[in-house]
């Protein structure tokens, strides 16, 4: 189902998340993210991860066949492709069905291939904290949100996922509840 989301942009406070739902995703996803981005940085290995269970989280949010990292300055062919052209001309995407496209930083030294800077799973943190922090964040009534970052008015990232998963992710990662205590927050994010 195409919708114009533009209607839907609002900030983590005015989705359907609970008040204590909403202070776990901020923190771990903002304040003390992954990524290397935030200040207060947490490292995987504070969860007692070796690396991030990238596949698991993709395979957990049902996007195994709709994920496009990129290392390139630009992916508006990807981003027409995926139905995640959001911008003045066009706000209508379809918002059922979850994906994801995003940029990967890298380095190119004379004539070589690029190289990445960071992880696909360090970059894809480091675009959903830029998301929320930035509040370009759009929440549906059917459960999903659109997470999209953008650097000046190139977008850099586009994740339609279900908010559910923003709350699976964190019980995968902190899976010994050392940081955030889910079951108390949320009965399905309990790790079977």
């Amino acid at each position: 189902m195409k919708i114009d989301v533009s209607m839907y942009k609002k900030s983590i406070n005015e989705s359907s998340f609970t008040l204590p739902q909403i202070a776990i995703i901020w923190d771990f996803y903002v304040t003390k993210s992954i990524s290397k981005s935030a200040a207060q940085q947490r490292k995987i290995t504070d969860y007692g991860h070796s690396k991030i269970p990238f596949d698991d989280m993709i395979k957990r949010a049902g996007i195994n066949e709709n994920i496009m990292g990129l290392m390139a300055d630009k992916m508006p062919k990807t981003l027409k492709e995926m139905d995640l052209i959001v911008n003045t001309e066009n706000t209508e995407i379809d918002i059922e069905e979850c994906r994801a496209a995003y940029l990967i930083p890298y380095q190119i030294t004379d004539d070589e291939k690029p190289k990445p800077k960071e992880s696909k799973a360090e970059a894809f943190f480091k675009h959903i904290r830029n998301s929320f922090a930035h509040g370009n964040t759009y929440f549906f009534d059917n459960g999903n949100v659109l997470l999209e970052d953008k650097n000046g008015s190139t977008t850099t990232a586009m994740f339609l996922l279900r908010q559910q998963t923003l709350l699976d992710w964190i019980a995968l990662i902190d899976k010994n509840q050392k940081y955030y205590v889910l079951h108390n927050v949320c009965e399905s994010c309990k790790l079977k």
